[in-house]
């Protein structure tokens, strides 16, 4: 079939675990230790974007090195609370390792910095089931730019218009679409427009399996 699914392309965050609680606590303590202005609306109207363009959001006047400095030390921080707390989301393991026993190549393309990927590789068992781990570092744009996906496809050996990526952001379903792929949205209980663009729109993964991937084509 000239459009069949045969390639996996997961986010991280909302998808496999959920770790919102582990940045924002992360982001809080290093703002507070750097006298920076934070608020929980300032964390969840940037979560989601990579640090770069936080950093530029938030707090623009900052010397490049200062950012660079408390990027670096908000990452340690998260990932002293993931190394506690992490867990995965409802079926998204028995997702993975479905799609491993099928023999789909699979890939982790998230927008995390790479050490923070390596960390939950490690604690959630992921390099058993994915092929390729991607972060949004290594790409020039970040969502809602389809780079970081497309850098996932070419690690894997296939072509985009084979490729599905199971995001839950709206910035996500946009940049899965934008590199010619299809795209599984988890919604949880929003209910955005962006999210309905998906061609799958489920409430966890534990409604996904193996045939609603196929029925996708």
């Amino acid at each position: 079939m000239a459009n069949d699914i045969q390639a996996v392309i997961w986010d991280l965050d909302g998808v496999i675990l959920d770790s919102a609680e582990e940045h924002r606590l992360a982001w809080h303590r290093m703002a507070q230790e750097a006298g920076l202005p934070f608020t929980d609306e300032q964390f969840w109207a940037t979560f989601g974007m990579r640090n770069d363009m936080i950093f530029q959001f938030l707090w623009k006047d900052l010397p490049h090195e200062r950012i660079a400095e408390l990027a670096d030390r908000k990452e340690e921080y998260y990932r002293e609370f993931i190394r506690e707390k992490a867990a995965p989301l409802p079926g998204a393991i028995e997702l993975l390792s479905e799609l491993r026993g099928a023999g789909y190549p699979q890939a982790l393309a998230s927008s995390t910095p790479l050490k923070n990927i390596e960390v939950i590789g490690e604690v959630l068992g992921l390099h058993k089931y994915l092929d390729a781990f991607v972060s949004g570092e290594a790409v020039p744009r970040g969502k809602p730019a389809p780079d970081v996906f497309l850098k996932a496809a070419n690690a894997l050996g296939i072509e985009p218009a084979h490729c599905v990526v199971i995001e839950d952001a709206v910035a996500g379903v946009q940049a899965a679409h934008a590199g010619g792929m299809k795209c599984i949205a988890v919604m949880g209980d929003r209910d955005l427009a962006g999210l309905r663009e998906a061609e799958l729109g489920v409430r966890d993964l534990t409604e996904v399996n193996l045939e609603r991937i196929r029925a996708l084509a």
